[in-house]
């Protein structure tokens, strides 16, 4: 989000559902939705900024389960996510800069392998942005098909552009398909996903505290008493006041989706998950995703049980 204005790029296409959810093609298309003026949910006014047909510095790569993170009023860190369905060896040549300052035309930045000490590519995993316009990446899965996940965290640095490993302490296991919310105050909460093929229950929430010189992790404690079930692939957002709302999800498999809805309450000690029931409202859905703005929470893309 710049400005009141969300940015999401690439994905996979299959209009005519003519492939599995894997193998469909991606696409390399930024779209841009503006918040400054109303719009119905159903008929959102997306504006396309660039795809294929641009000349190639306007135009980004075509990738799935990546990561678009703004770090000021007008650029963005494009990183990880897989080039296409032939599973290659995982190097570190993912990191692409967007410069956004003129809308009519993106510029994209292609980074050289290993530029700024940019961790391997990797897929699934998830970045957070901190007031300081530091990006935090958090976890992944290799794009090889082997399905082994990262261990390793980073925060790139806009200002001295260069990647850092993250404490071990404490941190995340090896983690994907989880979510990373980041608090005003520079709070980084990490929950969900799955870790060695096994869903991560949702009393199990890790806390990054990112204002500090030298951050650290710890573990949230958080009430027992009603949980969500485990997922991956859930969307998420802070939506104030220390509350995280969460939707929908699937399975350690991806086979089954759910359509619930909770809100996690960080300000109480220990933290108290409840559910909200009119958020099945949206149906079973995954991958897709959750913003928050003005007090309205919208939801968007994804996959659901009859795509």
């Amino acid at each position: 989000m710049i400005n009141d204005v969300l940015f999401v790029h690439g994905g996979k296409t299959d209009p005519f559902n003519s492939y599995s959810y894997t193998s469909a093609p991606n696409n390399n298309e930024l779209l841009c939705l503006s918040f400054s003026r109303p719009f119905q949910a159903a008929n959102p006014q997306w504006q396309l900024l660039s795809n294929s047909s641009n000349p190639p510095t306007f135009q980004g790569p075509a990738l799935a389960w990546h990561s678009l993170s703004a770090f000021n009023t007008s650029s963005a860190l494009l990183f990880g996510g897989e080039p296409g369905p032939n599973s290659r060896p995982p190097i570190s040549d993912s990191a692409v800069l967007l410069d956004l300052s003129s809308l009519s035309r993106p510029a994209w930045y292609a980074q050289a392998t290993s530029w700024a000490g940019q961790p391997t590519r990797r897929i699934y995993h998830t970045s957070a942005t901190a007031p300081s316009g530091v990006v935090y990446i958090i976890g992944g899965q290799k794009t090889d098909g082997s399905g082994i996940g990262f261990s390793d965290h980073y925060a790139f640095n806009p200002q001295t552009l260069t990647f850092s490993l993250l404490p071990s302490e404490n941190a995340p296991p090896e983690i994907y398909g989880h979510a990373s919310l980041m608090f005003a105050d520079g709070k980084l909460i990490v929950f969900g996903g799955v870790s060695k093929n096994s869903l991560l229950p949702l009393s199990t929430i890790w806390a990054l505290d990112t204002s500090r010189d030298v951050p650290y992790w710890s573990q949230m404690q958080v009430s027992t008493d009603s949980l969500p079930f485990p997922r991956r692939g859930f969307a998420a957002t802070a939506i104030g006041q220390g509350k995280i709302l969460i939707q929908g999800g699937s399975d350690v498999n991806s086979q089954n989706n759910l359509d619930d809805g909770w809100i996690l309450d960080t300000s109480r000690s220990p933290a108290v998950w409840a559910p909200v029931d009119r958020l099945s409202h949206i149906g079973p859905r995954r991958d897709h995703y959750a913003v928050y703005l003005n007090g309205f929470v919208v939801f968007g893309f994804g996959e659901s049980n009859c795509d």
